[in-house]
């Protein structure tokens, strides 16, 4: 490996750097990403969205708040998605946060008990 500050060659478990003397990563933060790599995700159904760019929102809004994501359907993957016109899109979430993804998707995007009309 290389020191990002000096670029100096290292082995990976050093906890400084020979050429420069910066501290490194330590090796046991190596190891926990690399168990935490090691955890396969399971996705669930959140929800339908209409439109793509409503999808792109209710991802991006669950993205900030820590939520794993993904959308799926209505040719997603297209270079120009502003573009799609058919398919079903559904928001997929990691199934261990799924009731946190719920409350903020219905907080945020489902109409409330007072209003008539829904958000989306």
């Amino acid at each position: 490996m290389l020191c990002p500050i000096c670029a100096e060659e290292f082995q990976t478990r050093l906890d400084m750097c020979p050429g420069c003397g910066c501290n490194l990563v330590p090796s046991s933060l190596e190891k926990e990403a690399a168990e935490s790599e090691k955890r396969r995700i399971r996705f669930v159904e959140l929800c339908r969205p209409p439109i793509y760019p409503l999808a792109m929102l209710i991802k991006q809004v669950l993205e900030q708040n820590g939520i794993t994501a993904v959308i799926q359907g209505g040719h997603s993957l297209s270079v120009l998605p502003h573009l799609v016109f058919g398919g079903e899109l559904r928001i997929m979430v990691d199934s261990e946060q799924f009731e946190y993804a719920l409350d903020i998707y219905q907080a945020y995007f489902e109409g409330h008990e007072d209003t008539d009309t829904p958000l989306i």
